[in-house]
């Protein structure tokens, strides 16, 4: 681990509303400059039903894309990916497959990483 603090966020809603909330959330905590949370020390972590989001026909693709041209880091969760049967293939540009979003979670957590849970 660095000597840096990274952010890990983790988005499992299913509800557009509740989705939207934590883009917003993540856009008003990078823009807060009372707090050191640049776009290249934050993690999004994406698994349950929210990997529909992530798909490259979903509305809000192109906010992913901007967020990894950002620097912010985009996993979303193979294993969720099947469940809802979704290609992996069909996800936004800039996002990752990882095999399990929970578990990348968890890694981060072990490393010291700061965890925060939107919506």
């Amino acid at each position: 681990m660095t000597g840096r603090q990274e952010t890990v966020v983790h988005i499992t809603t299913d509800e557009a509303s509740g989705w939207e909330m934590a883009l917003r959330n993540l856009q008003n905590l990078v823009r807060d400059r009372s707090v050191s949370t640049p776009p290249e020390e934050m993690s999004v972590v994406v698994n349950g039903p929210a990997v529909r989001f992530l798909l490259a026909g979903s509305p809000d693709a192109f906010k992913i894309t901007k967020m990894a041209e950002a620097g912010v880091t985009i996993s979303v969760c193979s294993n969720s990916l099947t469940r809802f049967d979704y290609d992996p293939e069909e996800i936004a540009e800039g996002a990752t497959v990882v095999q399990s979003g929970i578990a990348e979670v968890v890694r981060a957590q072990q490393q010291g990483h700061h965890y925060l849970k939107l919506p």
